[in-house]
């Protein structure tokens, strides 16, 4: 792989919601998609593919009432991701993406891609 490969990444502005035993509180963030790993850098937090268990979209829980009230509302969809850490712990995070499917599609896909 080049240099110039390498140094090809996308990045996802978002909101880390919870979920990992060592960040409590929600906080903004860049989720970056880059041909070897994840990265959200404001946590220091580097996530190669080969470790990384799962991605998926998760639905935001609606409570039945708002069902009925507002029927045209879209439901709210999370990125959720699941990786075993530097010390084979296993780990999930919840991210508010801006565009949750598109970067849940760009992880799947890069992860799934040759490596060349």
């Amino acid at each position: 792989m080049s240099g110039k490969d390498e140094a090809a990444s996308i990045s996802y502005k978002g909101k880390y919601l919870g979920g990992h035993s060592a960040f409590s509180k929600a906080k903004s963030i860049n989720l970056v998609v880059s041909k070897k790993n994840l990265e959200i850098p404001e946590m220091s937090i580097m996530i190669p593919f080969d470790r990384l268990e799962n991605i998926q979209l998760v639905k935001e829980e609606k409570l039945a009432s708002s069902l009925i009230l507002l029927p045209w509302r879209k439901t709210k969809k999370f990125v959720m991701l699941t990786y075993i850490d530097e010390n084979d712990y296993e780990e999930s995070m919840f991210i508010d993406v801006e565009k949750a499917e598109e970067a849940n599609e760009m992880i799947h896909r890069v992860k799934s891609g040759p490596s060349v």
